[in-house]
């Protein structure tokens, strides 16, 4: 008697939204840490701090910078941090860490080519090894659900039907 995989010959496409970004390097940058012990910007000392930073060590990352509420700042100094981040980084946004996370997978999906989904049968992994947003669930149901003939959600074990054309 020989045993089948099934799944194995089923056509399924298995897509797990914790390896979009399995690769990625993600990072926090404090505004207060240029501003030395002054709970309000100084401008000469931020920009002389900013100009003497290696920015280098955020190559191909993504970063966020966050601001304290405490922290009495001009709107136009999370730009100025963004302008000598733009060169060596990924993607900079302004926040924490799981904002700077939430733009690696909003990059990555928009880099998925979603066509080649058409006429198949997927299956969105659930579970992951990694703490995926939810958000990031609804948007692949939502670029995948124009090309794929079915769209599960879970393992090919275990799948809850979500989609069928």
């Amino acid at each position: 008697m020989t045993i089948v995989n099934r799944v194995a010959t089923s056509g399924l496409i298995h897509l797990d939204p914790a390896t979009l970004i399995k690769d990625v390097s993600v990072t926090v940058l404090a505004l207060a840490d240029f501003m030395g012990k002054e709970p309000i910007l100084r401008e000469k000392p931020f920009r002389e701090a900013l100009k003497t930073h290696n920015w280098s060590t955020y190559k191909n990352q993504y970063v966020a910078i966050h601001m304290d509420e405490d922290t009495i700042v001009p709107q136009w100094t999370p730009m100025l941090m963004t302008a000598k981040l733009q060169s060596v980084v990924k993607g900079v946004c302004l926040g924490n860490l799981q904002d700077a996370i939430s733009l690696a997978y909003n990059d990555a999906i928009q880099q998925l080519d979603f066509k080649k989904f058409t006429g198949k049968n997927v299956i969105v992994k659930g579970c992951s090894d990694g703490a995926v947003p939810n958000w990031v669930y609804v948007r692949l149901m939502k670029e995948l659900q124009p090309y794929a003939n079915r769209i599960s959600y879970g393992e090919a074990c275990s799948s809850v039907p979500l989609f069928k054309r």
